[in-house]
């Protein structure tokens, strides 16, 4: 029995405002990658694309189930193609435009950014456990000679 709230098979769903909202805050947050980050230099699309999926990835909370593909797309198609060779500053203002188009609001953009962010996440490397219960790393154990 098919029930009003299953998805009907076939038919593309539209973008959700979250995702668009998601993908207004990276491209943001690109743009201002792009505008502070060596602004001289020339993008390239590989380039302009890292920086959006490291940018969803993070808004995503870091996992894969955060939507981040969806965020990521959605941007990127929001911007558009590329330009061969052109700088990273002025691509930047084409980026700000598209994060307009989908909604951000630059007006309360002045202390908004950390400076200080890591750029690469650290996660705990997964592995035995190097300590006991009380947090103290215990002391290692001399070999005990066999007696004869």
């Amino acid at each position: 029995m098919e029930n009003l709230t299953d998805r009907p098979l076939g038919l593309a769903r539209d973008v959700t405002g979250e995702h668009a909202s998601k993908a207004a805050l990276v491209l943001a947050g690109v743009a201002r990658t792009l505008a502070v980050e060596d602004p001289k230099s020339s993008v390239n699309a590989m380039e302009f694309t890292v920086l959006v999926g490291a940018r969803a990835y993070e808004r995503g909370g870091r996992s894969c189930h955060g939507g981040g593909v969806s965020v990521s797309r959605t941007a990127l198609r929001a911007v558009g193609q590329v330009p061969a060779d052109v700088a990273r500053e002025v691509f930047a203002v084409t980026v700000a435009e598209a994060a307009r188009t989908l909604g951000y609001d630059w007006s309360g953009v002045q202390g908004e950014w950390d400076d200080n962010e890591r750029a690469i996440p650290k996660h705990p490397v997964p592995g035995p456990r190097r300590t006991d219960e009380s947090g103290r790393v215990p002391a290692p154990r001399r070999a005990q000679a066999v007696a004869r």
